[in-house]
């Protein structure tokens, strides 16, 4: 007598495809994902759907506030023949000889052979700013759009004036700055002329114009430092002269004064100079000073009374061992190469590569590994996407899909 078999299990459906989700249901996944532009790109590459849930407006600004409206650090820009673009990653240093060798701008075309010679000035907010050869143009950069505003010098300046500009978010602006793209902005262009004049004009993109700043009082007579860039702190903007002092400018109200630093940089060692920062404590209740000298960190605060520098305050002193790794580095190769005014974050080079360091928490971070001398690094931040932005779909996509469904550890 045969043995009657017991029914099979019906198989398990098939898994849903995970393109055939709804919109609503994607959009909860994306918002979720880490703030790093490598992640959303790899998304809006996938499909056109996927592009779609990601570039729409009201996620976009779920997905800032997710985040603090913090755009992350993306990489570095800095100066060589071409100004390079050097990324970072999300979680780990980059590799070093390839992405020093070739590392291309993020964005298609956002620089290129044409911008040799142009030079690196300042890195705000999703922008960045770039000064001509002649040093008669200024290239308002926007990198991951691939979007170039050229701005002509004012007027009144002279290619032998020593001279610097940075890109600002116009003040009052709505957007936040995770979406500063979006909105206006603003160049603060300073020089200084043949006859020791201090010179300041403003450049709005709702007007196209320049404005020269007039002052009631006679302006400091301070030559600025041209291959350091400015420090934004709320409406003040600070630059480093070539002498032991701060240039301090109000946007608003068009005041500009001198401030010493807090110690001795020995005015004819330009190393000792360079190794000093003005930096933005988080709380935004100060201005900071950091200097490195020799094995130690110091750090100040400065005191201030309506509105007007009094003194510099003693912070900290530590010793950088305590810092960083720098087991077997000689201290005198660790040197300040940039400051994050928005983290208040100061870019560190040593022969083991580029660190961040926050000062408030005193909490390092490896960034990059070593490759090569960097003298001074702009901090490139931004989400990637903004709605309506071209993200420069390949001909075919199909390529990156394995790429985000990793991120999504599908």
């Amino acid at each position: 007598m045969s043995r009657r078999r017991s029914p099979q299990p019906a198989p398990p459906p098939p898994p849903q495809s995970f393109a055939s989700l709804p919109e609503n249901v994607l959009a909860e996944i994306f918002v979720n994902l880490p703030p790093h532009p490598a992640n959303l790109r790899s998304v809006a590459l996938g499909s056109h759907q996927f592009r779609d849930v990601v570039t729409n407006r009201p996620f976009l600004r779920r997905f800032h506030a997710r985040h603090g409206d913090a755009p992350p650090l993306v990489g570095f820009f800095l100066n060589e023949n071409i100004p390079r673009f050097i990324p970072t990653r999300s979680g780990e240093a980059t590799p070093s000889a390839s992405d020093r060798a070739a590392a291309p701008a993020p964005g298609a075309g956002a620089l290129e052979p044409r911008d040799a010679g142009w030079l690196v000035l300042s890195s705000r907010h999703a922008r960045v700013l770039l000064q001509s050869p002649d040093r008669l143009r200024l290239l308002v950069l926007d990198p991951m759009a691939g979007r170039r505003l050229y701005i002509d010098a004012p007027l009144r300046y002279r290619p032998k004036y020593q001279s610097t500009a940075s890109v600002i978010c116009v003040p009052g602006a709505d957007a936040g700055h995770g979406d500063c793209r979006s909105s206006a902005f603003g160049v603060v262009f300073v020089c200084f002329s043949n006859i020791f004049q201090t010179l300041i004009y403003l450049y709005s993109s709702e007007t196209g114009k320049w404005e020269k700043v007039e002052f009631q009082d006679m302006a400091p007579r301070a030559p600025i430092d041209v291959m350091r860039p400015c420090v934004q702190v709320g409406d003040v903007m600070y630059w480093h002269s070539v002498f032991t002092l701060v240039l301090a400018f109000n946007i608003n109200t068009h005041q500009l004064h001198e401030i010493p630093v807090p110690v001795d940089l020995n005015g004819d060692d330009y190393v000792a100079r360079s190794n000093s920062n003005v930096v933005a404590p988080k709380d935004g209740s100060s201005l900071g000073f950091v200097y490195i000298s020799l094995h130690n960190l110091q750090l100040w605060a400065s005191n201030f009374v309506s509105g007007v520098h009094v003194e510099w305050i003693p912070q900290r002193t530590v010793r950088l061992d305590t810092l960083l790794p720098l087991s077997g580095v000689r201290m005198r190769h660790v040197r300040v190469i940039g400051f994050d005014e928005d983290e208040n974050v100061v870019y560190l080079w040593t022969k083991l590569g580029v660190f961040g360091l926050q000062l408030d928490t005193m909490q390092s971070k490896k960034l990059l590994n070593y490759c090569g001398w960097m003298y001074r690094v702009y901090p490139y931040k931004s989400f990637f996407i903004t709605a309506g932005s071209d993200i420069f779909l390949p001909r075919s996509i199909s390529s990156y899909i394995p790429c985000f469904m990793s991120f999504l550890n599908i």
